[in-house]
C-alpha cells in the first residue's frame, strides 16, 4: 500500500511539473511579446501585462524542470548520477529563463525602462 502512495505522489509531482512547463510554453507562444514597447497607451498596458506573465512563467521553469528530473529519476529507478546529469541539462534551460525573469523584475523594481539595461 505504501508503494502505491509513493507512486501516486511522484506521479502527481511529475504531472504538476509537466503541466507547469506546458502552461508556460503555451503562455509564451500566446504572448508573442514584441521586443520594442508600443507607443499606443492601450497596447503599452497590454504589453506590460504580457511581459509580467512571461516573467512568471520563466520563474516557474526551473523548479518545474528540477521536479521533472527528480521524479523521472525516481520513477524509472535510474542511477543518481544520471539524475544529476538530467537535472543539469534541464537546469541549463531553466536557469536562462530564470535569469531573464529576474532581470526584468530587477529592472522594474529599480525603475530602469525595458531595453536600457541591454548590452551593446
Amino acid at each position: 500500500m505504501n508503494d502505491l502512495r509513493d507512486f501516486l505522489a511522484w506521479w502527481a509531482l511529475a504531472l504538476i511539473a509537466g503541466a507547469t512547463v506546458a502552461v508556460g510554453q503555451i503562455a509564451h507562444k500566446m504572448a508573442r511579446l514584441d521586443l520594442e514597447m508600443p507607443s499606443d497607451p492601450v497596447k503599452l498596458v497590454a504589453w506590460h501585462k504580457r511581459r509580467k506573465w512571461l516573467a512568471i512563467t520563466e520563474l516557474s521553469a526551473l523548479p518545474a524542470f528540477a521536479t521533472l528530473a527528480t521524479a523521472g529519476r525516481v520513477y524509472f529507478d535510474l542511477p543518481p548520477i544520471l539524475g544529476v546529469l538530467v537535472t543539469m541539462g534541464l537546469g541549463f534551460v531553466g536557469f536562462a529563463m530564470l535569469i531573464d525573469a529576474a532581470k526584468y523584475l530587477f529592472q522594474k523594481r529599480v525603475g530602469i525602462p525595458d531595453g536600457e539595461g541591454e548590452g551593446a
